[in-house]
């Protein structure tokens, strides 16, 4: 008779654990993470009294080398938005809402449905941030809309009445007094929304995700810079500190060694639909999965006896 080997037993996911059998970040853990960038951020935002001058000096500076450069849409885009209130307040809520949504939705989507990738992703995006806070401190900003002369209207000051944000910046009405107004360079906006959008198109697998993780990024380059809240400089500068630091933590392995190296839209751990991925010849696949067909070894079934041998004795 014919043999079978029995299937292996599946194994049921552990939600605390990546698929690696590593521990996820407690909680408490993360909170402690996010206090400490605040608080990184309230020391450098308390420095700000004495930054009028320096602030006002590097923003011109900013100004006239994109000019150099000829490289300077603001004034163009902010005219735009200004003759055109509905774009103006589109553009407004863009600015105020989507990265207070985005950026912390996609580390949720991380942590629950790509846990492997969670730790190095949120350790990527702290420390683009902590450096971006070195920067504010270090080479404060003004931003477009509030350099004198600079001839760029604060949009979403002036469509105020039609959100919840104060005339100052994009904070809740009252809570203007918490934000850096001389947070321009490099633009955090930017740079998470690179992070944001990278990490979707990399591990999404609905096409709807990866377009919009496509386009996020150069949405909102387009609005900061309309809006008059920064330069185009300052975008670039933030979407390059994100590529750069995600570079160093080897998250951005496609653009380096080819996107054979990993597969699109998989999640890195087991192979999806449609989709090959490179595994050595004799080495299973994930738990409850079947190996490729070629890696399968032949398959062996005893040979059939000769009726003398099967009759009974």
């Amino acid at each position: 008779m014919v043999e079978l080997a029995s299937p292996a037993p599946s194994v049921a996911p552990n939600p605390s654990r990546t698929p690696d059998g590593r521990a996820l970040p407690r909680w408490w853990a993360e909170l402690l993470l996010l206090g400490l960038l605040y608080a990184v951020y309230e020391i450098t935002r308390g420095l700000q009294r004495s930054w009028t001058a320096t602030a006002d000096r590097n923003g011109r500076s900013i100004q006239r080398w994109e000019d150099a450069v000829h490289l300077a849409p603001e004034q163009s885009l902010n005219e735009v938005l200004h003759h055109l209130p509905v774009l103006a307040v589109l553009a407004a809520y863009f600015y105020a809402t989507l990265h207070y949504i985005v950026t912390p939705a996609v580390l949720i989507w991380l942590y629950r449905r790509h846990p492997g990738h969670y730790r190095s992703a949120r350790t990527w995006l702290a420390a683009v941030t902590l450096s971006a806070l070195v920067g504010f401190w270090r080479f404060p900003a003004t931003p477009p809309r509030l350099l004198p002369r600079a001839g760029i209207h604060d949009t979403v000051a002036d469509v105020e009445q039609w959100g919840w944000w104060s005339g100052q910046t994009s904070a809740p009405d009252g809570l203007g007094g918490l934000v850096n107004q001389y947070a321009a360079m490099p633009s955090l906006h930017v740079g998470w929304a690179v992070w944001s959008g990278w990490l979707l198109f990399r591990h999404a697998r609905r096409r709807t995700l990866r377009q919009f993780g496509l386009a996020y990024p150069f949405l909102t380059t387009l609005v900061v810079v309309a809006t008059g809240n920064h330069y185009l400089a300052d975008a670039v500068a933030g979407a390059l500190l994100i590529v750069l630091f995600g570079a160093l933590a080897g998250r951005i392995r496609p653009f380096v060694r080819g996107a054979a190296d990993d597969s699109l839209p998989g999640d890195g751990h087991g192979d999806q639909p449609g989709v090959r991925t490179r595994r050595r010849p004799g080495v299973p696949g994930p738990p409850g999965r079947e190996c490729p067909a070629r890696h399968r070894r032949p398959f062996q079934s005893t040979p059939p006896k000769s009726p003398r041998e099967a009759s009974p004795r």
